[in-house]
This record gives structure tokens, sequence and C-alpha cells, in this order.
């Protein structure tokens, strides 16, 4: 039996980005976007979700009440990024990339702990069409951070621009330079063989991140911190400190009803630590949604529950203070 299954990525991004990552669910490939089926075989025995500034690992134990394997299609799509190179907000290479701008997470996967290669799939999207095709004809790359953007529109000629800015696809900057308007996203793929009884998916990348000032203090007070259910103390202390960075971390849970039954064991732990290697430190603050239930030592905060059927989606918010 063949069937294809996503597991959507974890954004942390700037504030205000939308979360664009999450849980498992039977799916296919239609044209612009993502359709999700019900599985009537796999259920989510266990997910292991660890969430911190520099890292996101994800542990899943999946449950075949299947009598024969399944042959299956594993989507991974990452975030959709803004296309437009020398910004300070351009995609590039990463650790774990392998120098690959496009792996712009640095995107790595294990089943039953071998690690795969994933087949890429990319994508441009232009507000929610879909405009691959448009961008491709045109002769340009999809992110051109990959290689040879001022070369290729070179070559294009003025009329060819004024048709691609006429489409909405391409900016013309005063001097010259030529702005791509889409976003990218690349999309990861594998198969495996769900045998009858227990599958592991092991899956770990590198958060993007965005380091603005809280402007209007929307991540302190008012209906955009109770996502993330900041609450009076935190308030309290955000409000006497005066400045701080701040970064939203969405992980997409409620996908998992479509998987059969509720989530067996839900483990999150919230690690708000710096990795050494941005070279310093300074405090990091959190608020998180659901709540992250108990102190489990060195900063560290854990949420459990067994049979866990989610409502809603994980958020958390991280507040920065440098010295």
């Amino acid at each position: 039996m063949r069937s294809l299954f996503y597991l959507l990525p974890v954004l942390i991004g700037l504030a205000g980005c939308a979360p664009a990552l999450a849980n498992g669910a039977t799916a296919s490939f239609p044209a612009g976007g993502v359709e999700f089926k019900d599985s009537a075989d796999i259920s989510i025995a266990r997910e292991d979700l660890w969430l911190s500034p520099g890292e996101v690992r994800v542990h899943y134990q999946f449950q075949s009440d299947a009598s024969d394997p399944q042959t299956v299609t594993i989507g991974f799509p990452l975030p959709r990024v803004p296309s437009t190179p020398d910004t300070p907000d351009a995609v590039g290479a990463v650790d774990g990339s392998g120098g690959d701008a496009r792996n712009y997470l640095g995107f790595g996967v294990a089943v039953d702990d071998r690690p795969l290669i994933p087949k890429l799939h990319e994508y441009a999207w232009l507000g929610e069409a879909e405009v691959t095709d448009a961008v491709l004809a045109a002769g340009l790359p999809l992110l051109p951070q990959a290689g040879g953007w001022e070369e290729l529109v070179a070559r294009l000629g003025s009329d060819s621009i004024a048709r691609l800015a006429m489409a909405g696809l391409v900016y013309e900057e005063p001097g010259g330079f030529v702005q791509p308007l889409w976003d990218y996203q690349a999309v990861y793929e594998w198969e495996q063989d769900f045998a009858p009884g227990e599958t592991m998916v092991d899956i770990r990348y590198r958060p993007l991140m965005g380091w603005p000032a809280d402007f209007g203090g929307t991540y302190r007070v008012g209906p955009h911190a109770e996502t993330a259910c900041v609450g009076d103390a935190l308030r309290a202390e955000l409000a006497a400190r005066g400045s701080y960075g701040v970064a939203q971390l969405d992980y997409i849970t409620t996908t998992a009803q479509h998987w059969r039954g509720p989530i067996g064991t839900f483990n999150l732990i919230v690690d708000p630590h710096v990795p050494e290697s941005w070279g310093g430190g300074g405090e990091v603050l959190f608020a998180s949604c659901p709540v992250a239930g108990e102190q489990i030592g060195e900063g560290r905060w854990q949420f459990k529950a067994t049979d866990y059927v989610p409502d809603s989606d994980v958020r958390v918010f991280f507040y920065f203070f440098w010295g």
C-alpha cells in the first residue's frame, strides 16, 4: 500500500510571522498546496518536541496497526522565505545545510536511526498564488541566493523585466537593481516502509531568527500576547526592563488530529538558552502555550500530556536582554 504523509515544519521568525511547520498528516501533492487526509492505520504513539532559539528537535514514534507494510512518502515543507538576495533577512547556507542555500534551516532527518538524503521540491509563491512555472519560464532561479542573480537578470533585457514587473514578480529599483518579490519554499520528501509496529522518525533543524523590538508592546499585552499565554508576572517584568528583542516560534500540532487517535504521549521541552555559537550571553525569558508545566533544571521547562488531542498549536515567545 502506498500513501503520502506530511511532517510540516516549525518557524521561528520575525514578529508577526505566520506559523509554517507541524505534525504529520496523510496528504497529497495537489497543485498550489497540501491537502490533508486521515490515516486509518497509523498513530503517533509518542512525540518529543524540543524548542529552543538555536535548534528544534522532534522525535516521533509512529505505531502502525496495519497487517501489511505500507510504503509511504514523507514530506517536510520548510517555511516560505523572501527570495530577495543581499538583504538583512536573506537566507543562506547554515550549519547542516552542506553549503546549499536551499536548505536554509539545515534540515536533517533519520528513520529508525538511519540518516536519509531526502528529495528536494522547490516552489515560488506570490501571496497565496504559486508562480513557480512563471519564474522558471523567465529563466530565473527560484532562490536567487543559489547563485547568478544579477548575471541572469542582465540577460533578460528591459522588455522582459517590464513584463515581470507588470506581473508583480519583480521590482526594478532606481539604479537598475531588480528585486524579486516572490517567496521561496523548499519541500523535502523521502520514501520509507512503515512495517506493522513501531517506526521512529527524528528531525532536527536550525530555526530562523529575527531580532525585532516589541513596537507597541504586542508581545507583552493584548490579544497577540495572549496567544502565548503571557502571564501577569512576566508582563510586569518586561515593562520594568524596558527594551528587549523578541522572537516567535510556532509549531503546528493540530494536524495530529488527522492521524489515528490522539498522541499517546506528548512531551514538550522549552529551552530558552542561546547557542554558544552566538558568541555571548544575555538573559532570555519566554512565554508559551500550552503553558510549560514545570521547570526541569538549567532553565528548561516541560509540558507533558497523555492521550493528547491538541485543540491549538504551540506558540513560544523568547525575550532577549543583551548585556
